[in-house]
């Protein structure tokens, strides 16, 4: 009997000496938010909230931590509300100021608007060859190739050549429904849409940071043609570029506003 008294004893001695190390959940959740605080000053706000929100669940019992925790939350969703209002503000601003600049338009079938600067609508230009760009209501931008000539050129794709820089546009077969061949009079009009490519959005931002510099469209097919690029056409690709980033921007900015003021009611 005296034997299993022992055994007994020694067992809550053990689980007693256990217990004592196990850290409690007020010094686990005081850890977590230590650890927040520190992910918060690198700047990492995600991984800080998303430590600092699993407090409550984690340790229910902790809930003066839980509580410091929140506050903590707080006043980093309302940070972010903070920006996301001034982003929302400068966003429109930008698209008041550029908007003016451009035709909207919408197809028959079309589920956004368009839009078309006004000095590369093809009402306007379709006896030139240029290179125009369109950007759409929810920011993204087309990219096309327009020819206009005597012969048919049969070009399938395009490139950019200035001083110290070169790029070249993806390829559209003439069998393809973007690469478009028309005439009138006696001549020819192409044009080549490039949609969604990696090429198309790295000439479109080409164009638009070349500040005045002199380049050259190379148009590719049966033989080459080449011409430079007009100015008010790249300040056209360069209004478009940037009307599409602040459309982008407000859009963002409109989604994630009621998202932030939800968590700080």
């Amino acid at each position: 009997m005296k034997s299993r008294f022992s055994v007994f004893a020694g067992f809550v001695f053990y689980l007693t000496i256990i217990s004592a190390c196990t850290p409690s959940q007020t010094q686990l959740a005081t850890k977590k938010i230590n650890l927040a605080k520190v992910l918060l000053a690198t700047g990492d706000t995600i991984n800080s909230l998303l430590h600092l929100d699993s407090i409550p669940g984690l340790y229910p019992d902790a809930r003066a931590e839980a509580h410091k925790a929140k506050e903590i939350s707080y006043k980093i969703y309302e940070a972010k509300l903070t920006r996301q209002r001034e982003k929302l503000t400068a966003s429109q601003k930008i698209i008041g100021s550029l908007i003016s600049e451009f035709r909207a338009e919408k197809g028959e079938f079309s589920k956004s608007t368009s839009y078309v600067h006004n000095r590369q609508t093809i009402d306007q230009n379709w006896t030139r060859s240029f290179i125009q760009v369109v950007v759409n209501e929810k920011g993204g931008l087309t990219l096309l190739s327009n020819y206009y000539g005597e012969k048919w050129l049969n070009h399938t794709s395009f490139r950019i050549v200035g001083e110290g820089f070169s790029a070249k546009s993806d390829s559209v077969a003439l069998d393809q429904v973007n690469n478009h061949h028309g005439d009138f009079n006696g001549s020819m009009w192409e044009r080549i849409t490039y949609n969604n490519s990696p090429q198309a959005d790295a000439l479109i931002a080409l164009i638009a940071a070349s500040n005045g510099k002199k380049m050259k469209a190379i148009y590719q097919g049966a033989t080459t043609y080449i011409f430079w690029i007009e100015d008010f056409d790249k300040k056209a690709i360069k209004d478009a570029f940037d009307l599409s980033k602040a459309f982008k921007i407000k859009s963002e900015a409109e989604k994630m506003i009621p998202e932030l003021e939800k968590k700080i009611k």
